[in-house]
């Protein structure tokens, strides 16, 4: 039998983190750990092992790159090729150079759904931490080397593809383009 994941959620709102936890421990068995301060979770993680880290991106007074890399470079960590999702409310060019910098494996921008959230963990957790490339004392974390940019073949282009972004200018497109079933045909 395989063992339980161990799912740290870090966050400055306690609601926050405890919507989130209440919604990661229904029906999968994940065992998840709530953390206020990232002081915390580096206590935790020198006596047990995490799977996965989800943790907003703006903490107190550090960043999840901040985190990610003392989490990649602590030699005294149970275990430290976790996988790490950010949250944030916006991405911009120096928040992604720092995160891919610090090996972070994915950000999905806030609002979002639990439920979401709750299908990306599952999907991380199913790939396993296998993605990893240690290159230290330089970079420990995801693989993200043979990746491609793809052109944007469709109709109507998103912003950003291939992140968790939700272009809310491409749904607007897309409405325009319906033909609209109350407007009388001429």
């Amino acid at each position: 039998m395989l063992p339980v994941p161990t799912i740290a959620v870090l966050s400055n709102s306690p609601a926050l983190a405890s919507v989130l936890g209440a919604t990661l421990r229904r029906g999968h068995g994940w065992r998840v750990r709530e953390f206020c301060d990232h002081r915390a979770l580096s206590d935790y993680m020198r006596i047990a092992p995490l799977a996965l880290l989800v943790t907003d991106y703006d903490l107190d007074r550090v960043t999840a790159a901040d985190v990610a890399l003392s989490i990649r470079n602590g030699d005294d960590l149970a275990s430290r090729h976790v996988q790490i999702i950010a949250l944030s409310r916006t991405v911009d060019s120096e928040m992604r150079r720092r995160c891919v910098q610090a090996g972070i494996d994915e950000v999905i921008v806030k609002p979002m759904s639990p439920v979401y959230l709750e299908e990306r963990i599952a999907a991380r957790l199913a790939n396993g931490t296998g993605g990893y490339v240690s290159a230290e004392p330089y970079y420990v974390g995801p693989d993200r080397r043979n990746r491609i940019a793809l052109d944007d073949t469709r109709v109507i282009p998103v912003e950003r593809r291939g992140e968790n972004i939700v272009s809310f200018l491409a749904h607007k497109a897309m409405r325009e383009q319906r033909p609209d079933s109350s407007r009388p045909d001429a």
